[in-house]
């Protein structure tokens, strides 16, 4: 007789979600990954190329972990119509990942730029935090607030 398991956190599941599977790749004329918007769930290697770039690794803040620690986020969820476009996608390392998940966390796309977005119980008052690219190359002064649209 098997032994009942654990039931897994919906958590869990949307993070193991974001980055798993198989996809055939599309590619423009000049060999360019194209945004898949809501046909493809999941990142091809070519956008995980061009995020690992943007990126320069996890965008958590403080984390010093490499684009190959890291897996692709969808900023909105897939399951809430996110898109599986690269401007709709951040780095997180595999600890931040599920951290960002499980506890609540949210990443907004605010004037181009993206930011941490804490829950209530870590910050009440839910002060953005900003999360510029660790690419050096592609570092640019933020301004202290984000711009809302």
């Amino acid at each position: 007789m098997r032994e009942a398991q654990p039931p897994v956190a919906k958590e869990t599941i949307d993070r193991h979600l974001c980055d798993a599977g198989y996809l055939g790749i599309l590619f423009s004329q000049d060999g360019q990954p194209l945004n898949v918007g809501r046909d493809e769930r999941l990142f091809n290697r070519d956008q995980r190329r061009a995020l690992a770039a943007r990126a320069g690794g996890c965008r958590w803040p403080g984390c010093d972990r490499p684009p190959s620690w890291s897996e692709a986020h969808h900023v909105e969820n897939w399951a809430d119509l996110g898109l599986s476009n690269i401007d709709h996608a951040i780095l997180l390392c595999a600890h931040h990942h599920p951290l960002l998940h499980n506890k609540h966390w949210k990443i907004l796309l605010l004037g181009g730029l993206y930011w941490l977005h804490p829950p209530v119980e870590i910050d009440p008052e839910q002060t953005l935090i900003a999360l510029p690219s660790k690419n050096p190359l592609l570092q640019v002064p933020l301004l202290q607030e984000p711009m809302l649209l």
